[in-house]
């Protein structure tokens, strides 16, 4: 292949990459029918769980492959939450969900209540996968306020 279209192919593929990054770049995005969504409908859609929890227990999560003797790598927590109110999702009594420090080094406090936005991980585990997944209440007033407009509206 020349030089030029090497250099048109990975232009082409930089727009690409672009292009599909744009909507994640603002707060509204199309769609379907072409009708804006909002970057609430956008995390509501993508979520498996969405739920107003208290969380009752913190756990380490041990990476035993990273860990050597005397020396504990954590990956994350695995917290133990009661649900108060649930918008999307079959969830018990108590719910079980991982934050990984891949995403977030933030740690969520026991008996502090957030709203969640909960993902299937490759285990069929919740998890969040961002430190907006977890929205501690007092921060929470005007997103609780939307997401409850949004789901009465269907």
């Amino acid at each position: 292949m020349s030089r030029q279209a090497t250099l048109i192919t990975l232009s082409l593929g930089f727009v690409l990459i672009f292009l599909n990054l744009m909507p994640h770049m603002g707060h509204a995005e199309e769609g379907v029918l072409g009708v804006p969504t909002t970057n609430l409908e956008m995390r509501f859609t993508e979520a498996a769980v969405v739920a107003q929890v208290e969380v009752i227990g913190i756990h380490r999560d041990v990476d035993s492959a990273l860990s050597e003797p005397g020396v504990t790598a954590i990956s994350g927590y695995v917290y133990s939450a009661v649900p108060e109110q649930i918008w999307k999702g079959a969830v018990a009594d108590q719910i079980t969900f991982r934050l990984g420090l891949e995403f977030c080094d933030t740690k969520l406090e026991k008996g502090e209540r957030y709203l969640i936005f909960a993902s299937l991980d490759s285990y069929g585990r919740l998890q969040l996968r961002s430190c907006d997944a977890a929205v501690v209440e007092s921060d929470a007033e005007g997103l609780l306020a939307e997401l409850n407009e949004f789901t009465t509206r269907g």
